[in-house]
């Protein structure tokens, strides 16, 4: 941990970060599911993809922040809104940068089949596929999101480096593009989403980072369980190294640890009753951006003079306790029992 040096310039580093952090942020979700193949593999990738639409929904996102495009949107009409072709997936990507606002969550999850041992790493759709720096360039008019892009599909690892970037998370199936073999990577990353099983610490939510250490050790299970050779070697990469890794670590982590951002982003956002007034959701937002600066605050702390960090987290966490009791104050008067 840095000490000592200017800490008045220091100060005014903190100040301008959490100054552009959004006193409350919603979470928007892209599924697309690839082209199948076989009538086999088609349906596999869209019941990975609806336990993820659905885990979303239940863990509070509004379904209109929810889009999933498919293979074949017969398939299930309700859910899917449209098929996954090649201009589809971008004209979305473009349709969620005008939908979500600076500062927000924005998911993107690729179930399906990849190629990238002869030729830039792509993913199979529908018609056109699309390779990694047609992806990367969609992403840059979310610049001022937190992105989480997570490709499951087989040979995905050379994504990796095309789309690592400071402040987004990136997950691949695989460590490289001559991973070519089916991936169950997927399948066990739907599965730490629906439901609690991939909520390590039992909090009730599941961030990017438990999905991603859930899915692994799984996969880890079940090649040892069969006596296989593993074939598939997921990877993290969430500062902007392009690098990766396969063990990444938590918030706690030094700064040059892959995980430390995923630990803070959670598929989901906290479902606020229909029965709160309009001063109990304003005050109910303000909430939970002080909590998400206080995150944010605490991935810069490596970086940070010890004072300017202890200085900026007591006021973060002063403004967290008046509106708490703002909030207590606001149930009382509503006729809620005072806790």
């Amino acid at each position: 941990m840095k000490r000592g040096g200017a800490v008045p310039a220091l100060r005014l580093t903190v100040a301008c970060l959490l100054s552009v952090a959004p006193l409350s942020a919603d979470t928007h979700l892209l599924v697309v599911a690839g082209v199948g193949g076989e009538e086999a593999y088609t349906g596999r990738f869209h019941l990975w993809s609806t336990r993820v639409v659905d885990a979303a929904v239940a863990a509070g996102l509004p379904p209109e922040n929810v889009v999933y495009l498919g293979e074949r949107e017969d398939l299930d009409p309700e859910r899917i809104s449209a098929r996954s072709t090649g201009e589809n997936v971008l004209a979305e990507i473009a349709a969620l940068a005008d939908r979500s606002s600076p500062g927000d969550d924005v998911w993107i999850v690729l179930f399906g089949h990849g190629s990238g041992a002869a030729g830039p790493p792509r993913f199979n759709l529908p018609g056109r596929d699309l390779v990694a720096d047609e992806y990367a360039a969609a992403l840059e008019q979310l610049a001022d999101r937190r992105v989480v892009f997570i490709n499951a599909s087989s040979a995905s690892g050379g994504f990796l480096g095309p789309l690592s970037q400071e402040g987004r998370i990136v997950i691949t199936a695989t460590k490289s593009g001559g991973q070519s073999n089916e991936s169950l990577f997927g399948g066990y990353l739907a599965e730490a989403f629906d439901g609690a099983a991939g909520d390590a610490n039992k909090d009730g939510q599941t961030s990017a980072l438990e999905a991603f250490t859930f899915a692994q050790r799984e996969i880890e299970r079940y090649y040892r369980q069969n006596g296989l050779l593993r074939t598939e070697n997921a990877l993290l990469d969430d500062d902007g190294d392009g690098l990766g890794s396969s063990e990444p670590a938590g918030v706690e982590a030094s700064e040059t640890v892959d995980g430390r951002l995923a630990s803070l982003v959670y598929l989901g956002q906290e479902a606020r009753p229909s029965t709160l007034t309009a001063e109990a959701r304003e005050l109910t937002d303000r909430r939970a951006g002080i909590q998400r600066r206080i995150d944010e605050l605490r991935l810069q702390r490596e970086t940070l003079d010890e004072e300017v960090y202890l200085s900026e987290l007591q006021e973060l966490m002063v403004e967290l306790a008046l509106v708490d009791r703002e909030l207590e104050e606001a149930a009382v008067a509503d006729g809620e029992p005072d806790p």
